[in-house]
């Protein structure tokens, strides 16, 4: 893991978009796995700029809230479609994503799981870190689940900004699991954020434990983190 420390959020931005931008330019057919939330919002607003160049990007999706409408503001797919697809004019045919609201979340997952080993493997996936260590809903638990799966939702996970407005809180999510995730290619981690440091901290340790499920990256390859953390 490739670790460089931000001076901004700007900054974390523009890196990231970098790197995205130099594997499109390696493989203009690269398969994206897109996370949500805060931290990669600035690098895909930077992508934005370069529309024309990711034109052939393959995207998809890394997580999602389950039971929450396509169209709900709080899901993921609202937040994908609002600064990815719509804005880097993702055909169609190129975007694929957990169904957030389906009456059978398990064979949602294995829809995607047969997705996945038609499309993949993942040529770059972007993650945020979680203040729990999660990367995607891959939670903490004593055993990690090697491919998509229906996650239940830690605490710290109901509370994300995402759904923190939302009565009714999610309990479980749909994600690409830790063996998805570390068969992708290279990774992007973007650390960032507010109540982020003691995460921070874990995962500099290096100590391997499904417990703090982003540990696992340590076991990868290639890794570029990226990090700006105010506290």
């Amino acid at each position: 893991m490739k670790i460089t420390n931000c001076e901004s959020y700007d900054q974390l931005s523009a890196l990231a978009a970098e790197v995205v931008l130099d594997c499109v330019t390696e493989n203009p057919n690269l398969l994206l796995c897109a996370a949500t939330g805060n931290s990669p919002l600035g690098l895909y607003r930077n992508l934005s700029q370069a529309a024309e160049q990711m034109k052939k990007t393959r995207v998809i999706k890394l997580d999602e809230w389950g039971g929450i409408p396509m169209s709900h503001p709080a899901s993921c797919e609202y937040y994908l479609q609002q600064e990815v697809v719509k804005p880097l004019a993702i055909a169609p045919q190129r975007y694929f994503g957990f169904q957030s609201n389906v009456a059978n979340p398990e064979s949602e997952c294995a829809r995607m799981a047969a997705v996945l080993n038609e499309q993949g493997p993942i040529d770059l996936c972007v993650l945020g870190l979680g203040k729990n260590g999660h990367i995607g809903f891959n939670e903490p638990a004593e055993a990690l689940t090697d491919h998509c799966h229906i996650a239940t939702l830690a605490s710290s996970s109901q509370a994300h900004s995402m759904v923190q407005a939302l009565q009714d809180k999610p309990t479980y999510g749909l994600t690409l699991g830790i063996k998805d995730i570390l068969s992708a290619k290279r990774i992007l981690l973007l650390v960032s954020g507010e109540g982020k440091a003691d995460a921070r901290e874990k995962l500099y340790s290096k100590q391997i434990s499904s417990q703090f499920p982003a540990s696992y990256l340590w076991q990868h390859s290639s890794v570029t983190c990226l990090v700006h953390t105010p506290d």
